[in-house]
């Protein structure tokens, strides 16, 4: 299941869609009936899903400058890991954030008897 939602999550980020991570922490919420283990699944997909692009680009190309560059725009300094953090937060959050939304949402509805 967890692999499944990395997989579309990836799939959608590498078309260029960002925010399948979302999507993904949605169905996710929405199969697993658990929102203990739901909302951290959501969470690791979106992670997953923005780090393994992330990765690739590093391998290919290297990542230092343009963090280094993004780093000294957003008024950090020589902090080139910053960008990189909070790159992979969105994900994870974009993840989270679904998740916790269709659980949230299934709460609501009653279940059938």
């Amino acid at each position: 299941m967890l692999l499944t939602g990395i997989v579309i999550a990836l799939v959608g980020v590498l078309l260029g869609a960002w925010w399948t991570p979302f999507v993904a922490g949605v169905a996710l919420g929405l199969v697993v009936r658990r929102p203990i283990v739901a909302i951290p699944l959501g969470a690791i997909s979106g992670f997953f899903a923005w780090m393994l692009p992330l990765a690739g680009q590093e391998v290919r190309y290297g990542l230092g400058p343009t963090s280094l560059s993004l780093a000294e725009i957003m008024g950090f300094g020589h902090a080139g890991s910053l960008p990189v953090i909070l790159t992979l937060a969105v994900g994870t959050l974009l993840g989270l954030t679904g998740a916790w939304l269709a659980c949230a949402a299934r709460m609501l509805v009653p279940e059938p008897r």
